[in-house]
């Protein structure tokens, strides 16, 4: 499946970024705001986000492939993840820092 998404966990912000990072983090969001508004979308989306790592997400998994929202692509520029069985099985990713 492919990950279209990336999702920050805001403690991460407080604790990881210093005040100007915290800026920069707010200017970019706000720009693609005000780029999606002129796409006539919505500016900001809600979503459930869903840990991968839980005992529940299969379940999760299953209840999307049921509905149509759970399979297969491949996009060079994404990362993407197997669904096995009962397991969900990552690429390998190496540290950037």
């Amino acid at each position: 499946m492919q990950i279209k998404f990336t999702v920050i966990k805001n403690e991460d912000i407080e604790k990881h970024l210093n005040e100007l990072d915290k800026s920069e983090l707010s200017s970019l969001l706000w720009k693609i705001q005000q780029l999606r508004l002129l796409e006539g979308k919505a500016a900001l989306n809600t979503y459930l986000v869903v840990n991968t790592d839980e005992e529940y997400a299969t379940d999760i998994v299953r209840i999307l492939q049921e509905n149509g929202h759970w399979g297969p692509t491949h996009d060079p520029n994404q990362t993407e993840f197997r669904f096995v069985g009962d397991t969900m099985e990552l690429p390998e990713v190496k540290n950037p820092v």
